[in-house]
């Protein structure tokens, strides 16, 4: 049996499809931090990702898929309002999230390590990053998550949106396993072990979505003199108990330090 992608402990069988079952493979599920993961033999190769997330019908004019994005919006905007500056990190081919950011006051840039827009520049550092529909995608996650908090300015916060598995009863009628690309899943429990593990603090304000905040004093001039304490603002901060191991993939954000 495999090892989790993200704890390196050992996975368990959590659910085999069956014969005519749409999924690309069986699912395994992680005793230590309770992620789900597809088995890595069916993990999809870089060139299957950009030819499959081309198929994707996340169009600017499609209504259904503002009002999808737009229910990250608001707890964003309670914890880090404008004019903050952002970057929307895996924004695909129509960075809509940001588009919609920037119309609210947000000053927003885009990365996408499949379809290539320009990097920041080496020492620009932001208030927020937005990883919407990303988390499930990546193969080495907290290498990726490291990354995007090299280039917080301190007291800075990941907004993360992603599908949380249901029960396991209801598991084979999840639409969002279906998707070939979808490597992970990650609930309440595997989000709080993240936050534990990297020492970061943590809300999840609404379903399918969560804050993560690394500690300050990363990089950049600290602009949190003011801030309040993060009791205050509802996160709740996790002690750091492990090293974090930087597994870099094709996932992975390079920005130079």
């Amino acid at each position: 049996m495999a090892d989790c992608p993200l704890c390196t402990g050992p996975l368990r069988l959590f659910f085999a499809r069956g014969v005519r079952d749409p999924s690309p493979g069986d699912y395994l599920r992680c005793p230590t931090c309770s992620l789900i993961v597809l088995e890595p033999a069916s993990w999809p190769t870089p060139a299957f990702e950009h030819a499959y997330y081309q198929t994707h019908e996340n169009r600017p004019d499609d209504p259904g898929y503002r009002r999808f994005l737009g229910r990250l919006i608001a707890p964003l905007e309670a914890h880090c309002p404008p004019p903050a500056h952002g970057l929307d990190w895996g924004c695909g081919p129509h960075p809509v999230l940001a588009d919609m950011l920037r119309a609210r006051g947000y000053s927003m840039q885009t990365h996408d390590p499949v379809f290539g827009p320009d990097r920041p520049p080496p020492l620009e550092r932001f208030d927020l990053i937005t990883c919407s529909e990303v988390l499930e995608h990546l193969h080495n996650p907290l290498a990726t998550l490291e990354d995007m908090a090299a280039v917080l300015r301190p007291g800075g916060t990941i907004v993360i949106m992603t599908g949380w598995p249901p029960a396991a009863a209801d598991f084979h009628r999840w639409h969002y396993r279906r998707d070939p690309t979808h490597v992970a899943f990650y609930g309440p429990a595997t989000l709080h072990w993240v936050a534990m593990h990297l020492g970061w603090a943590i809300e999840l304000p609404a379903t399918d979505i969560a804050l993560l905040c690394p500690p300050s004093g990363r990089g950049g001039t600290d602009h949190t003199k003011n801030e309040k304490p993060a009791a205050k603002t509802g996160l709740l901060r996790h002690p750091s108990t492990t090293p974090v191991k930087l597994l870099l993939s094709h996932h992975a954000l390079s920005f130079p330090p």
